[in-house]
């Protein structure tokens, strides 16, 4: 079936120089990228830069611009679509492919005229009254990776139903039909292009300007919020450096080949920095600017906190501050809810991802008032400290985790002895994940495999300790739509294994409650444990 694939595309297109580039690929990568097609999943679809059905290219981009092109003029009364586009390789590119293919079917676009951070183009598609706004990027993935992601009216990941309809679209569509068509395609008086003015009125916001005392690194990883961020910081009277090598757009991101700051190698060249200045804090964005990650200097020391941890410390100062809603997912921290209790805040969970987290903020918000919502979060390092937003939001996340550090330290304090102070009144808790990927034509039938063989096993025992529940969100009811992962609960210890939406990978997140160092030596020993158990 690849080769039959392959041979239309290259009997077909009508783009010398992608023939040209067909007629150079081996047998094993025309069965590595043809054998399927790349899926429409969670909120879009990623996958490494190639040629072939599989991945990411002009062809695969043309694909999914012309679903949602039918599935606007389907089931939309609103026929305009904002288009976004970050620094990663032919980002640019595919986001004037996305666009040619959208006006040619009738559609309104708005297409940024450079490129722009996520938040960015979540703000512009609720500023502009779009029906849907598309982001050109892979997030937090290696160099190789690019995608697309998409979102609703409300700036919101869009929801199962959506995807159902655009995922069923896009699977009757001819790629190569819809490529040929836009070839010698000229858009550009048909576009309404998206200047710097939509960006100054996103970060043009004054909050407090009396805490002044911080020495802040920031770094976009060479992506796309140094702007934004150093004008939020700007306008707040925070001053920042950055990295020489990683202020610069960088697709290649060549001084951060992972530049995800969920890990601490991610600030590598930030920590270099940040020591010669004595600085507080490093904040880092990855690449489309949606995520943080922090690393604080304390007891001469620059230390790395954690996804849960930096929600810990947003959780406790805005609750205390007076928000009174928390939102976040059932695989984030049984601590939360301590803090929750401990401030008298509604803690509310639901299921993984930003689809799920911000629909349930809209509709918390909707009942409980916008001036009552602390925050919302998952564990990797994505908030909504805003009360205006619904999606996460690394700009502004930024900014308040400075303001917080700055609060401190005019007290002492650093945000890792505010942690500690979080533990010695709500207790302990280790956490930890793990990733296990599978790879090949078939990773993602056997990541499938690996859940069903998991979902299959009944166990009993683990460390030496009983499991008192195991609560299939596939098959049990939970109050929450279905899900496929798995959760087991021991009297110290909790963990959960779920299938990855976006990529071919189960998750494994655990959490270990007792005295620190104990915590932190058993949950090292649980990993080993689950993986000689399951995997």
């Amino acid at each position: 079936m690849q080769n039959k694939i392959f041979q239309s595309w290259l009997e077909r297109i009508k783009d010398d120089n992608i023939i040209n580039e067909l007629k150079t690929l081996t047998k094993q990568q025309i069965q590595d990228n043809f054998g399927k097609s790349l899926a429409f999943g969670t909120s879009g679809i990623r996958g490494t830069m190639e040629l072939g059905t599989n991945n990411i290219n002009e062809l695969t981009i043309c694909k999914l611009a012309k679903a949602v092109s039918d599935y606007v003029n389907q089931y939309l009364s609103n026929k305009s679509v904002v288009v976004c586009f970050d620094t990663r390789l032919n980002s640019k590119k595919f986001s004037r492919i996305f666009a040619k293919v959208l006006v040619q079917n009738h559609i309104k676009v708005h297409l940024f005229l450079n490129f722009a951070p996520t938040p960015l183009c979540v703000y512009a598609t609720t500023k502009l009254n779009a029906g849907l706004g598309v982001m050109i990027t892979a997030s937090h993935n290696r160099r190789e990776y690019n995608g697309v992601k998409v979102y609703d009216k409300d700036g919101i990941s869009i929801n199962t139903d959506t995807q159902q309809k655009i995922s069923d679209l896009y699977n009757k569509t001819d790629e190569v039909k819809v490529y040929n068509g836009i070839i010698d395609y000229n858009f550009n008086k048909k576009v309404n292009y998206i200047r710097k003015d939509i960006q100054d009125a996103f970060v043009d916001r004054e909050f407090d300007k009396n805490l002044k005392n911080l020495k802040i690194i920031y770094t976009p990883l060479n992506g796309t919020g140094y702007y934004c961020v150093k004008r939020l910081f700007t306008n707040n009277g925070f001053k920042c450096c950055t990295p020489k090598s990683q202020t610069l757009t960088d697709g290649m991101f060549s001084t951060c080949p992972y530049p995800n700051p969920e890990f601490m190698e991610a600030f590598d060249e930030s920590v270099k920095l940040a020591k010669m200045r004595n600085a507080d804090i490093i904040v880092a964005t990855d690449p489309d600017a949606d995520r943080i990650g922090v690393v604080v200097r304390h007891n001469k020391e620059y230390v790395h906190l954690s996804g849960n941890e930096l929600g810990y410390i947003f959780a406790d100062y805005l609750t205390k501050k007076g928000g009174r809603f928390v939102v976040t997912t059932v695989v984030t921290s049984p601590l939360i809810d301590k803090i929750c209790q401990a401030n008298n805040a509604k803690l509310f969970k639901t299921l993984t991802g930003f689809m799920s987290i911000g629909n349930k903020t809209k509709e918390c918000v909707g009942l409980l008032g916008a001036n009552n919502h602390a925050l919302s979060y998952e564990e990797s390092c994505g908030y909504i400290v805003r009360n205006d937003y619904f999606d996460k939001d690394g700009i502004f996340a930024s900014f308040k985790i400075c303001q917080i550090a700055s609060e401190l330290k005019s007290q002492g304090k650093t945000l890792v002895d505010y942690l500690n102070d979080i533990y010695a009144k709500c207790g302990y808790i280790a956490e930890h994940t793990e990733n296990i990927i599978f790879q090949g034509v078939s990773a993602v039938e056997d990541m499938q495999t690996t859940i069903n063989n998991i979902r299959n096993k009944k166990i009993s025992r683990v460390l030496d300790s009983d499991i008192i529940k195991i609560i299939d969100y596939l098959q049990d009811d939970t109050g929450l739509p279905k899900q496929n992962f798995i959760e087991y609960r021991a009297p110290d210890f909790t963990f959960i294994i779920r299938p990855s939406g976006t990529e071919p990978k189960i998750k494994i997140y655990m959490f270990y409650k007792g005295e620190k160092d104990t915590a932190n030596k058993k949950i090292i020993e649980l990993f080993k444990e689950i993986k000689k158990l399951f995997f």
